[in-house]
């Protein structure tokens, strides 16, 4: 069974999973013995960051670039190369062990539209150390179509995170990835 095999039979448990995104309730704190939901095992990313979009990048991703997005935001295509994604930190950097917000803009590829029903996970672990983050973070639909905030990111200590972005559209789902060095 193929990697993206695995990621459809997947997409059903993740889109319920994904429910939250468009809701407003805050991050709430991990507990002991709860299993947050499910995800893709992390690969390490093969997408190179850049501090501005592709040349390649759809209408859709540019305008989000212009609707807030700096030089600072991260963009990646997912895994099957359908989407680019692109994430910032709210406020411009990751504060230092304390609860931030992030904007997340995705467009597809092939320039289509994306789905209405289109939704995202944010999701950040430590590989190396073999946890993930203390708040399970929300998300919210922006204004503009394909843009969400995800409140309640938590990065609560240095070293190299694995932050990860996945994207669920027609019952599909793929992920984009980056490391991130925080100090």
């Amino acid at each position: 069974m193929t990697g993206a095999s695995i990621l459809r039979l997947g997409a059903f448990a993740a889109t319920l999973a994904l429910a939250a995104c468009g809701g407003s309730e805050p991050a709430t704190e991990a507990k002991a013995g709860v299993v947050p939901p499910a995800t893709p095992p992390t690969t390490p990313p093969t997408n190179p960051v850049a501090s501005q979009p592709p040349s390649d990048a759809p209408p859709g991703l540019r305008f989000a670039w212009s609707a807030g997005f700096d030089g600072d935001a991260k963009f990646a295509r997912s895994a099957d190369g359908t989407y680019l994604v692109a994430w910032q930190p709210v406020g411009g950097s990751i504060p230092e062990a304390e609860p931030f917000d992030v904007r997340v803009a995705v467009a597809r590829v092939d320039q289509g539209a994306l789905a209405p029903d289109a939704a995202i996970a944010f999701d950040a672990e430590m590989p190396h150390h073999g946890h993930g983050m203390n708040l399970v973070p929300t998300c919210a639909r922006g204004v503009t179509h394909g843009v969400f905030t995800v409140g309640g990111v938590l990065l609560h200590m240095p070293g190299r995170w694995v932050i990860a972005v996945d994207v669920v559209e027609g019952g599909l789902l793929e992920r984009a990835q980056w490391n991130v060095d925080v100090e």
